[in-house]
């Protein structure tokens, strides 16, 4: 996420214009009651800078395209064979989505009316605690979360296939692994989570990231399909070879 995948287009809101409306939206969610007023981020400083991007996009913290920002419970819910909620972790999130498994424990109402969280269609969860990195988005799942699972609600203008793309990648995993503390599990605490740089294009850039890794996905995909496949060709030549030679 350099500002080299997709050529720049000079018609694109600047993220700086991007950033001043999510501003406004998170005065507006505060006046609302709606989220808490957040302690100011120290600003990012020269040596924090990873990499220099384009002069449309921005660095910014993750907390600041974020309404909130959180973890689940540090302990254990009161399980209930009969609950129609489940406890959620970081093993239960893979490649954009919340996997109910055999062995995932449910809750009560009363349990989930406890300790549920602020979810809604913009949230995100990647876990941080033990396996770290595994991103799913809430789908009004019955589900409360457990302390592996960090979630954040994105604001307006900011496309969540964009940040799993980056969750995904190298960047990021190497920030988190660096950040992690522990060590026979590692955590990556909520404090590196708020202050993870995020680098920030426009909303139409963003888009055509995610489009283009698409692309480059599908491609590779069908290259290894082809690879297997010659695989296969190769080996039922050598079966024959060998066959005719017996």
């Amino acid at each position: 996420m350099q500002g080299k995948l997709v050529p720049q287009d000079p018609s694109d809101q600047p993220a700086s214009e991007l950033l001043k409306e999510i501003e406004v939206e998170k005065e507006r969610l505060i006046k609302e009651g709606k989220i808490k007023k957040s302690k100011p981020l120290p600003e990012i400083t020269s040596d924090e800078i990873p990499y220099d991007l384009p002069e449309s996009w921005e660095w910014v913290k993750l907390e600041n395209i974020v309404s909130i920002l959180g973890d689940g419970i540090h302990g254990t819910p009161q399980y209930s064979e009969k609950g129609e909620f489940y406890f959620i972790n970081g093993n239960n999130l893979s490649d954009g989505v919340i996997e109910i498994k055999n062995n995932t424990k449910k809750v009560s109402i009363e349990e989930f009316n406890k300790y549920k969280k602020q979810l809604n269609k913009n949230s995100v969860l990647v876990s941080i605690n033990g396996t770290i990195g595994n991103i799913a988005f809430y789908n009004n799942e019955k589900i409360i979360l457990g302390k592996s699972a960090c979630y954040f609600n994105l604001l307006s203008n900011i496309n969540k296939l964009y940040i799993k793309k980056l969750i995904n990648s190298k960047y990021f995993l190497t920030y988190a692994v660096n950040s992690a503390t522990g060590t026979t599990i590692k955590n990556v605490s909520l404090k590196a989570m708020r202050e993870f740089l995020v680098p920030l294009p426009s909303l139409a850039e963003q888009y055509r990231i995610v489009e283009k890794i698409n692309r480059l996905m599908e491609q590779c995909d069908r290259l290894e399909k082809l690879r297997e496949q010659s695989i296969n060709k190769q080996t039922q030549l050598l079966d024959a070879i060998l066959s005719n030679i017996q």
